[in-house]
Order: structure tokens, then sequence, then C-alpha cells
């Protein structure tokens, strides 16, 4: 409940002093190594918020916001790829930023009020697309949830396209030389830290081009973080307006501060041990996170155990207080734009 303006989190945090002391040190530890301070960019034009009103695009009623702008979201719209923000490269169409400044990382975001007062926990399930029905599985779970594709996915922008319908933000895959690399391989067109400069971007807009409306890349990149053309490569990901979540490490974080690219940090996988009981505490400590801090992160591999306890986890958020928000929201918090823009009561609005 706002008091002259400002949120009262006295109770936020005497719950979340509890729930971590229910769940001992390590949900703590895991809690507290949970946030990030804020980013600076320098790279790019900064992002201007709060969002504009409108696109020139719209044809359709003024902007709302809160529950009223996701009540309001029409599938057909909301999926649609814009134009403005395609431009054809040498493996097919690549994101980037429109001429009125509009980025994908927005554009193609999940309408959510950032003034919502409850604990936020964003969710992403991670993998998809290789295997017809964990994908499958992931599309029926909530339109909140954030759905990650793999870039060798076949038909990859039919399921892009079907997700987006659905309500799902979607993440592309970015794969990364691994600290084990070779031993983990994540395919041919994996970036590696070795690689010439020119080998990585030519890679990248491969992978960027398999299919178009993600909002994100996610992986993980902490044996690519040591290469030289790192910069080179977050730079053009922050020059095509998209954001990046690192999945289980901050190895890339300075660099994508230095570029101006949105990042967050995710934390590893709830079901690294894919077990009812393991993904059940792991949950529990994702609530803590939120309750002391704000906001969450988890992210979830697409196995059958995972998308069954998150979809009967998910319908226990409303009666706890907390509420599900998407993927970029998250972003938004964790890179410091919502603190920048001097006001955090910022919604977002569907492209039209």
């Amino acid at each position: 409940m706002p008091v002259d303006g400002r949120r009262l989190r006295l109770p936020r945090t005497i719950w979340g002093i509890f729930a971590l002391l229910s769940l001992g040190l390590g949900a703590v530890t895991a809690a507290l190594l949970g946030a990030s301070g804020k980013v600076s960019f320098t790279g790019v034009p900064q992002l201007q918020l709060p969002l504009p009103a409108a696109s020139p695009e719209s044809s359709g009623p003024g902007p709302q916001s809160g529950a009223a702008a996701v009540a309001a979201i029409d599938p057909a719209v909301g999926a649609a790829v814009l134009p403005a923000l395609i431009e054809q490269g040498p493996f097919g169409p690549l994101p980037r930023i429109a001429a009125d400044g509009r980025r994908p990382f927005l554009a193609y975001a999940r309408p959510f009020d950032a003034a919502e007062p409850r604990p936020q926990i964003s969710l992403l399930i991670l993998g998809l697309g290789l295997q017809a029905e964990p994908t499958e599985t992931a599309l029926r779970l909530p339109a909140e949830v954030a759905l990650h594709f793999s870039a060798y996915a076949s038909s990859l922008p039919e399921l892009v396209a079907r997700a987006r319908a659905a309500g799902h933000e979607v993440l592309l895959d970015l794969p990364m030389e691994p600290l084990d690399y070779p031993a983990s391989d994540p395919g041919p067109h994996t970036l590696l830290a070795g690689d010439p400069v020119e080998v990585s971007l030519a890679r990248l807009e491969w992978l960027l081009a398999r299919a178009p409306g993600y909002v994100a890349v996610a992986g993980a990149g902490a044996g690519f973080a040591a290469g030289a053309g790192v910069p080179r490569v977050l730079d053009a990901l922050a020059r095509r307006g998209l954001a990046l979540v690192e999945l289980g490490g901050r190895a890339l974080a300075g660099h994508a501060a230095a570029v101006g690219l949105p990042y967050a940090h995710a934390p590893a996988a709830i079901d690294g041990d894919p077990s009812m009981a393991s993904i059940d505490y792991a949950l529990a400590g994702v609530e803590a996170e939120a309750l002391a801090s704000g906001s969450a992160l988890a992210v979830a591999q697409g196995y059958p155990v995972s998308l069954e306890r998150l979809r009967l986890w998910a319908t226990t958020l409303d009666h706890k207080g907390m509420v599900l928000a998407p993927v970029s929201a998250f972003v938004i918090e964790r890179s410091g734009l919502a603190a920048e823009s001097g006001d955090r009561g910022l919604a977002r609005h569907s492209p039209g």
C-alpha cells in the first residue's frame, strides 16, 4: 500500500526474514547473492523510461496500465512481428532498434504494471524446441512464464509465434563456450573464446536470425567471457535493442554494463536435482528471495516433473500474496532501468 507516494516495505521485510530463517543459512545466502546493483549504461543510446505511451503503428485505443493493460491484450496483435524492428541480414531477419527508438526488448515484452506492490517472481523454462512433449507442455503454462528456445530447434519461427500468441515472452538461446568445453559442446554455432571477432559476430548473426519476436537472449557465458570478442558481441546485442540473461553466473555482467546492454543474472536451475522434494525446496527459496528483495527469478529445465510442479506451484502464489511477473520486468529492475527513470511505477504497453 503506498504511503506518501512510497511503498510500505515493513510487512514484506518481516515475512522475508521469517521465510529466510525457516529455510536456513543456505536460502539466506542465495537471497543475498540474488541482488544486483545498478548498472550504468554508456555504450548505446540509453533507454528512456517511462516508455512511450503508444507506437506510431498502433491503430487501437490509447495505452492502458496495470491489470487493465494485461486484460486488453489481443493475442493476434500481441504476437505480431513489427516490420520496423526487423532488418534483413545474411542469414535471415535480424532484430534492430526502430527509427523511432523502439527496441525488441520492450516492444515484445509482456505488459506488466511495474508499480505492482506484491513480491514478484519471474519464471523461465529453458531449452525448449528440441523435444515436442516438453515444448507442448510448457506452452500450456501460465502466460506469465517466459519460454527459452534453442536456436537449433526445427520450425523455430512457428514455435515462437505460438508461444507469443499464448502470451509468453520468448528468449532465444545464445550458445557460448562453457568452462568444460569441448567435453560440453553447445553446438556448431557456439561462440568460442578463441575465435576471431569476425567469426563470433557471424555466428551471432546466424543465431539471431533463427526467428523474430524474442525479447532477449539467454545463455551461460563463463568460458566465452575470457574471449577478445566479448565486448563486440555484447555491443551488437545492445545495438539491436535486446537484453541478456546470463544463466548460472555473472561472468558477462561487467561487459554488459560497459556497452549498455540490459542484463540480469539467473541463478542455477531449480531442478538440478529433478525430484519433487528438491524442486519444491528450491521454489521455497525463490519465494524467500522475492519476499526479502521484492523480486526473484527462477529457471527450470523442461523436465516433466519440473513443469508439473511449476504448474501447481503457480496456482498458490496469489494466496501467498505474490505475483508472477514477466522476465523482462525482472531484467528492467535488476539492470537499474526503473531506478534511473526516477519512477518505478512503469507500465509497458502492447506494441499494437
